[in-house]
């Protein structure tokens, strides 16, 4: 049975492509919600490339493989890092996240479960890309920030991300984010020329959410293994940051809430309904 009714917020952060900023975003967005009081836990589910240990200049001794096979449970791994904000480190390689035994499942489930009382907002980094795993993380959510920039590329990915996560559930809320914009007018032109296409052809509204501009203090601060809203807080890119992260908090009364076992629990019941789709 799931956890039950819970206001826990879980936001996932995704991409139809590598590159864009994905998981800095992700880590820096948890340092600004703890500047509104709010508990933070950041879980990397980028299981291809798990590296928000790397980008936050620390070394995972456990991980969720450790989780998964029985080794710690989720409270051991628990890394507490910058101003508290609570990180659940990955393995890269873990696949079998998504194809565990009952027993695993359960193992996991009930981890995070003892995590709803400490907990306000769930912040996923998942991977980039229309993997099952990457759908399943997102689709599991409260919310999906959806983030590009306005390379041709990237607007191309976003709208494939767009178009997969809407066939699987039309109800689906993305959040689109913008990064690494010139200005806030090119910004605005990367989401129109989204947004187009989606209501064309899709028949779906996508939320633009806001746009962080190019700002030199960002790779500082990333090989500094640092948060750039800690290192630079005046800067160019934190002041745009700062803005996304209000409209979310803004925004949190209307959103459904489920606690952090739930959410796991979606994962599993996504990757089920994907399992079937695929057979039938």
């Amino acid at each position: 049975m799931a956890a039950g009714f819970s206001k826990v917020r879980t936001i996932a952060i995704t991409s139809g492509k590598g590159g864009v900023g994905k998981t800095n975003i992700a880590a820096n967005l948890a340092m600004i919600f703890r500047r509104y009081k709010k508990r933070v836990l950041l879980v990397d589910l980028d299981l291809g490339l798990a590296n928000i240990d790397i980008l936050l200049g620390f070394h995972a001794e456990y991980t969720l493989r450790d989780v998964i096979a029985g080794r710690k449970e989720v409270k051991d791994i628990i890394h507490h890092g910058p101003d508290g904000v609570m990180i659940v480190p990955a393995s890269s390689g873990v696949e079998e996240l998504t194809q565990l035994t009952e027993m695993q499942k359960e193992r996991l489930f009930k981890g995070f479960g003892g995590l709803d009382e400490e907990v306000d907002i769930v912040i996923v980094d998942t991977g980039a890309g229309i993997s099952s795993n990457v759908l399943s993380f997102a689709l599991a959510a409260n919310e999906i920030l959806l983030v590009t920039t306005p390379e041709p590329t990237a607007i191309t990915d976003a709208y494939a991300m767009i178009k997969v996560l809407s066939k699987k559930r039309r109800d689906v809320n993305i959040k689109l984010l913008v990064n690494q914009s010139c200005s806030k007018e090119e910004a605005e032109l990367t989401v129109k020329k989204i947004t187009s296409v989606t209501r064309r052809f899709l028949d779906v509204n996508i939320e633009y959410f806001g746009y962080l501009l190019r700002d030199p203090n960002v790779p500082i601060a990333t090989r500094l293994q640092k948060t750039f809203v800690k290192e630079y807080p005046n800067t160019i890119a934190t002041t745009c940051l700062g803005a996304i992260a209000s409209s979310f908090l803004k925004k949190d009364n209307g959103t459904q809430a489920l606690g952090i076992e739930d959410y796991f629990r979606r994962i599993a019941d996504e990757k089920n309904m994907n399992t079937l789709s695929l057979n039938s």
